[in-house]
This record gives C-alpha cells, structure tokens and sequence, in this order.
C-alpha cells in the first residue's frame, strides 16, 4: 500500500527537488507553470490530470456562511493510501487548514496509522488512492477511515467569497510536486497516471441571506373590479451600504391588469436596512394567476454585481 506521510522540511524538499531533475517528466523546470483548463460552466464533476491546474466558476448562495463542498479522490485502480496532492483556491486564495469544517485534521487508518488531511509543507490536501467513494468509509475495509467521511470535505470560504455571485475556485493536482521526491520510475508513473476526481463540487449557503427580495399580494382573494395590493422588499444585512438597484418584475398574466414596478432605485439601502415599493393590480376576471418572480441587480459594497429573485405570488379572482 502507499501509503505516505511527507515530513520533510522545505529545504530537504528543494535538495531532492535538484536530486531528481534528470528523471524525465517528473518535475518542472524552473519557471514552468502547471497546465491550465478553464470551465464557465458549473459541472457535474471535474478531473484534473497530474501537474496541471483546474479552473471553475461556481455561484456562491447570498447567505452569512458559504462553504465549498465536494467528494474527492486520487482515481486508481486499487486501494492504495493517499497523499497529500491537492491545493485549493477560492478566488485566488489558498484553503488552508482552519477551514475545514466537516471532520477533524488528523485521522487514523483502521491498522492505527495516524496522520492529517492538511500538508502545511506541501500546502496540499491529503486524498486518498481510490478508485470509488467508498473504500475508505467502508469498515469490511481493514485500513479504513476510522473518523469522517473519507471522500467528502467542506471548507467555509465565507470571507473569500462574491456572495450571490460567480467565483473562481482553482483545482491543482501537484503529483508533479511529490513524483520529484523519487528515483523509482514505478513510483513516478504511479503518480503520473493519477488523476484528481471529484464529484460533485458545489458553493454551499447556510444561515441568513444577507440580502432578499420579496414579492407579497394583499389580499390574496379579490371579486372582478377589485384591486391587489403587490409590495416588494429589499433587506441589505450585508456589512456595507448597497446600491446601483434595478428592480424588475414579471409581467401581469392575462386576466390581470396594472404597471408592474421596473427601473432604478433612487438611493442605496444601508446595510440593515429597507427598501419597499408598492403598486396596485387590478382583478379583470374570474380565475388563479401566478405572478412571476421579480428580480433586483445591485453592487455590494466591494463593487460586486449581485442579481436575485423574488418568490412568486397566487391571486385568486372570484
């Protein structure tokens, strides 16, 4: 099994760095940057071959906490330990050992081997050599996890996050980093062949929204003739002052009539503060309509962009 703990120290790690620079492929050369792939499109999974880097950008939820969540391995063919052989990072920060949030750091294999899910040498997270998300978790396997989940991890990236807003988080596979630790050529292609496999990978909210919009009818049952009342509300509790509004909202099903609320905010909302408008509709026959969704952009504090929606609202015309 290889299983492996690194606890070299950084100048030991730089000497064998020089030791191996004849072993073809198993390093960079100064200089050299890892591969870069790129995805606008949040996905279902995400691989990232050995030496090269990742790039997604993923959503981040308008709520007070926001974690990055994901289930993650080293693919092999075979049960074979773990290293520590992935680094993170949140909008060009690096996920350091404070931030995760789902299972301890150290943990213990089923034979009582001790080690920890963080590398401060390498600034790397330790996966595990697998070739499902199962393995490790199971106890019919001798050396499996004994503590947490082996596969799943969570990191509250709560201050390194655009909240309701696109985020770049960077996958690095670094086998390149740990293959130049070694001399054995068995050793080398093991690592050179493993890819980082994760699925699936998400920006997770919890807590409040730090802003809302809501969209509310009253009364909720009128008579033909007979006039609603629709008042939508902007709540700011973010840290700072919001502004640069423009709310728009659905347009009145047939059988309703009135001018529906869309256009520029005049001020900001301070943060804990409110904003709310209201405009009348008017009931022209019998039925059950559903108002869409409005929706408000705005610019957080930081200059961010931010765009979210309402809920809807059920009239009934009697």
């Amino acid at each position: 099994m290889k299983r492996i703990l690194f606890t070299l120290s950084v100048a030991a790690m730089l000497v064998l760095l020089a030791l191996s620079a004849g072993c073809t492929g198993s390093t960079r050369s100064p200089g050299q940057q890892a591969v870069v792939v790129t995805s606008t499109t949040p996905p279902a999974s995400v691989s990232v071959p050995y030496g090269e880097e990742t790039r997604i950008s993923l959503d981040a939820p308008a709520t007070s906490e926001v974690y990055l969540t994901m289930t993650a391995r080293a693919d092999t063919k075979t049960l074979s330990g773990g290293r520590s052989i992935m680094r993170l990072k949140v909008n060009g920060k690096n996920i350091t050992a404070e931030r995760l949030a789902n299972k301890n750091l150290n943990f213990t294999y089923g034979d009582g081997f001790k080690t920890t899910y963080w590398s401060a040498n390498m600034s790397a997270w330790y996966l595990f050599f697998s070739p499902d998300y199962v393995g490790y978790d199971n106890p019919k396997t001798p050396d499996h996890i004994l503590e947490g989940s082996a596969y799943v991890y969570k990191f509250n990236v709560s201050d390194l996050v655009n909240k309701g807003a696109p985020n770049e988080v960077a996958i690095e596979n670094i086998g390149d980093e740990v293959a130049a630790q070694y001399t054995n050529p068995k050793d080398i292609e093991f690592y050179k062949a493993t890819n980082i496999v994760i699925n699936p990978i998400a920006l997770e909210g919890k807590g409040v929204e730090v802003v809302q919009i809501s969209k509310d009818a009253a009364p909720v049952r009128i008579i033909v003739g007979k006039k609603s009342t629709i008042t939508l509300t902007i709540a700011n509790n973010l840290p700072g002052s919001i502004s640069d509004l423009e709310i728009s909202d659905a347009a009145l099903p047939d059988g309703l009539s009135g001018q529906v609320i869309a256009g520029k905010v005049d001020k900001p909302i301070a943060s804990g503060s409110t904003y709310t408008v209201s405009y009348d509709v008017t009931a022209d026959k019998t039925g059950t309509y559903t108002l869409g969704a409005a929706q408000v952009t705005f610019a957080d504090a930081t200059g961010n962009y931010q765009k979210l929606s309402s809920g809807t609202v059920t009239l009934t015309v009697i």
